[in-house]
């Protein structure tokens, strides 16, 4: 079975641009007292971040990808278990009737049972790749739906048009370092993260 990870291509429907309202969003952009680079920038201005560095970063994209990988071991281990079994079941066959010891009756029977056993376990891989496909799903769909929230209460003090998504190969050919907002919204992220994980245990 492939191993099935969030990675940040999973990311890539972040090549969206966030657009927040400018004219509104600059009513409320000299509040910030951030001592951050991208406090300087000006109200209005296009900023981006780099998705690659969210989601290597961001500790619930980690968290996301750590039970993921759990739950993957777990179904492939006891797909092995079941595989095993059934080769197991084989050889046992094959030894029986290389010496004789099986009636042509029980013979069918028992490749009657194996065949039907194979198939179980061919089904089985087949529900767990697609139970985790389906789980790497709905947890991007999270992580972007989290990810696009802060960013609209971060931009309500910062005033900014756009917030790009930037990773390679992206369609941003070039972006000025200086409106790289990254490692502030890695903090955000992480900070809210943090205290809404705390209120949930």
């Amino acid at each position: 079975m492939k191993h099935m990870k969030l990675t940040a291509g999973l990311l890539l429907v972040m090549t969206m641009f966030f657009s927040i309202s400018c004219n509104k969003s600059k009513q409320t952009a000299g509040t910030s007292t951030t001592d951050s680079k991208s406090a300087q920038i000006a109200p209005g201005k296009t900023v981006y971040v780099e998705i690659d560095s969210i989601m290597k970063h961001y500790d619930m994209a980690k968290d996301v990808s750590a039970n993921l990988d759990t739950k993957q071991k777990r179904l492939s281990a006891d797909l092995d278990s079941k595989t095993k079994t059934f080769q197991a079941g084989v050889l046992d066959y094959q030894n029986k009737a290389q010496k004789g010891m099986l009636t042509q009756a029980v013979a069918q029977e028992i490749q009657q049972q194996l065949k039907s056993q194979e198939q179980g376990v061919y089904q089985l891989q087949d529900q767990y790749r697609q139970q985790l496909a389906e789980e790497a799903q709905v947890n991007q769909r999270q992580i972007i739906s989290s990810i696009m929230e802060y960013l609209k209460e971060y931009n309500k003090t910062k005033g900014y048009q756009y917030i790009l998504a930037n990773q390679f190969p992206s369609t941003i050919l070039y972006a000025d370092s200086a409106l790289n907002i990254t490692n502030e919204v890695l903090v955000g992220l992480n900070a809210k993260y943090k205290a809404t994980k705390g209120k949930s245990k």
